[in-house]
């Protein structure tokens, strides 16, 4: 029976296709229907970004979901600039910056 219990759980944990360890996580607000978020890497290369959407329960009207766990995973040594831009159909446009070091190892820090 645990064999079983285990293959099926709903408690089973994300497989990464990076060194969770070495990454910088990031959690990114929520978003209501018709937003949009878009993120910016200045320079390219340093860091490769994975997304984990936080789904919004079918009863929550008006949000497309309740934001994301963003993983900066490092590919090179080096210092990138990360914008993210959250666009919504009645308001302007709301910009968060923050800068991301990576070491010789490839440990992704938040710099600022």
């Amino acid at each position: 029976m645990g064999i079983f219990s285990g293959l099926f759980s709903k408690d089973k944990k994300p497989e990464y296709p990076f060194c969770k360890e070495k990454a910088f996580c990031f959690f990114r607000q929520g978003v209501i229907a018709g937003g949009r978020v878009r993120l910016t890497l200045e320079p390219e290369g340093i860091v490769e970004h994975y997304s984990y959407v936080r789904p919004a329960a079918e009863n929550e009207c008006g949000m497309k979901d309740r934001g994301a766990d963003i993983y900066f995973a490092g590919l090179r040594e080096g210092r990138v600039k990360v914008t993210i831009t959250y666009g919504y159909p009645t308001c302007e446009d709301e910009t968060e910056t923050f800068t991301l070091e990576v070491d010789k190892d490839l440990v992704v820090t938040k710099a600022d």
